[in-house]
């Protein structure tokens, strides 16, 4: 028999700038992607298990994941329904609370047993639901300067500079993505090669690659108050319903009710 589908998420109001605190339960399967923030987060119930640049890891009740920016991974159910609660911190939350180029290091593991990392992430978000926002910022300073003090740069894992070219031609112009046969004449090799290497050195395909910064972009836009239509129109979507779709499959919530989370819902000029 067919385990039926279930997907819950909840996001706690936004009380630190930039750190978002969710908690999700789901059997879902999310595709590769990656995000802009630093990820943490400490599993609840069930199982996990991820692709991520370590390869393929699994989680279980009390075991911590996490992911760096920019990181390539997915997600799967174990066996049914698993939860979590996770942190996700912009970049220049961490610079300031640890210091400059803090944010330039990376997060080196994505799934271990660590009773430690796990306590001080959950006193964090606990914090965040009591609102003692000292408390949050103590223990988040506390939590990454732990994880990043001897990690690896980010940019010590940058992709070859014939496909670091293919990156910024996307980054360039997201809404109008670069066929394969654009993105094979930028790397000087035939497409099959030209895709095969891509994927080898960033863990997904240009069009893959192209969409996850597209619903980036539009995260960050839907946060600030921007209408969904406007969003969608803007990034070169189909429409609407094509943001939509492609937005609950990476974030796991359609655009509205992310927008309603952060506090910021946009009346339909219709």
């Amino acid at each position: 028999m067919t385990c039926p589908k279930s997907h819950s998420v909840e996001f706690l109001p936004r009380r630190l700038d930039g750190v978002d605190a969710i908690s999700l339960a789901s059997n879902r399967a999310f595709p590769r992607h990656a995000h802009d923030q630093y990820g943490i987060g400490v599993m609840t119930f069930g199982g996990h298990a991820s692709w991520s640049k370590q390869g393929f890891v699994e989680a279980y009740p009390g075991d911590v994941i996490a992911v760096s920016p920019n990181e390539v991974h997915d997600g799967k159910p174990v066996s049914g329904l698993r939860s979590w609660k996770m942190l996700f911190v912009e970049p220049f939350v961490i610079d300031d609370m640890i210091g400059p180029n803090a944010a330039s290091r990376e997060i080196e593991f994505a799934a271990k047993h660590s009773p430690a990392v796990a306590s001080a992430m959950l006193k964090v978000f606990a914090s965040l639901c009591e609102n003692d926002l000292t408390a949050a910022e103590e223990g988040l300073t506390g939590l990454f300067a732990d994880l990043l003090v001897t990690s690896t740069c980010i940019g010590d894992r940058l992709p070859s500079r014939v496909t670091q070219h293919a990156l910024q031609r996307v980054n360039d112009n997201l809404e109008s993505p670069p066929t394969l046969e654009e993105i094979a004449v930028i790397m000087g090799m035939s497409r099959t090669g030209a895709l095969r290497r891509f994927k080898r050195e960033t863990g997904t395909t240009p069009h893959e690659y192209a969409m996850q910064l597209r619903l980036r972009q539009a995260r960050r836009a839907l946060a600030s108050g921007n209408n969904p239509a406007s969003v969608a129109a803007e990034l070169g979507f189909a429409d609407q319903s094509h943001m939509t779709r492609a937005f609950s499959r990476q974030f796991g919530v359609p655009p509205g009710k992310y927008q309603s989370s952060m506090g910021n819902i946009v009346q339909d000029p219709r």
